[in-house]
């Protein structure tokens, strides 16, 4: 009589014989950045909306030198600048490569680019303890802890006409706050939220029905031109070197400030 094996049987039998010939391995490379990707969206947030915070439409048409040489010593100062340009783009004005070419020298200086850190921890922390010439430690048991990391953006624009050194505009300060928060509970976590989060997370995947999804809007923040919103803009008269974009709105000229 004749017995006939599962299917499942006869292939776990062909794939246990040949296991001494398919045996391998294989390897995973994992590596970090020098900064962490949290602190780098941070401090890109905080720059762009410092930027948009500056309304610059008082020098739309004019040709525009900028001048960085404040920035030199900044952290993230190829990130500002280029976001500087870009925002006197938007607001009508027209970038001269060089200082001699330009009606107006824009120069940019930033008070403050950087993140600090703030926990907080209801429990035991992680102690370290000696006992008969024996050192140990004793892990941390929280019930409930928070870590914040903040990045600030402080920038300040003003500008003068390159020939007479005359001050033509300032912007004024514009300070911008932003941040990132994990939150552990009961060892779960991190559950990680903020304003560089759109919904709240559990160690990098997207959850609902936590925490609810709250950012604290900037009631002084008025982008008057949106830098993080897809635009094309409209050729006015390319063909006679006329400037290539043109501000949704221009308030009356201002007068040279005195």
């Amino acid at each position: 009589m004749r017995h006939h094996l599962p299917a499942w049987a006869r292939a776990a039998a062909v794939m246990g014989g040949l296991a001494p010939v398919l045996a391998g391995c294989g390897t995973t490379t994992w590596s970090d950045s020098k900064r962490t990707a949290t602190e780098q969206l941070l401090v890109s947030d905080a720059i762009e909306r410092a930027v948009m915070k500056i309304d610059m439409r008082a020098l739309a048409g004019r040709r525009v030198f900028l001048d960085t040489t404040a920035l030199a010593d900044v952290a993230d100062k190829d990130y500002l600048t280029s976001t500087v340009r870009q925002h006197v783009l938007g607001s009508g004005a027209v970038v001269a490569e060089k200082r001699d070419d330009a009606d107006v020298v824009v120069e940019a200086r930033a008070g403050a680019i950087g993140t600090d850190r703030a926990s907080v921890l209801l429990g035991v922390p992680q102690t370290s303890v000696e006992f008969a010439g024996n050192g140990t430690s004793i892990p941390e048991m929280a019930l409930f802890k928070r870590s914040d990391q903040r990045a600030v953006a402080k920038i300040n624009l003003f500008a003068y006409e390159r020939r007479s050194g005359q001050p033509v505009w300032q912007s004024g300060i514009a300070n911008v706050a932003t941040h990132a928060r994990d939150r552990w509970v009961m060892g779960a976590g991190p559950f990680q939220d903020g304003r560089i989060h759109d919904r709240v997370e559990f160690a990098g995947e997207k959850i609902n029905g936590i925490w609810a999804k709250v950012i604290e809007d900037d009631e002084d923040v008025v982008a008057t031109f949106d830098l993080m919103q897809p635009r094309v803009f409209a050729d006015t008269d390319s063909g006679r070197g006329a400037p290539a974009a043109t501000a949704d709105r221009r308030p009356v000229d201002l007068p040279p400030v005195r």
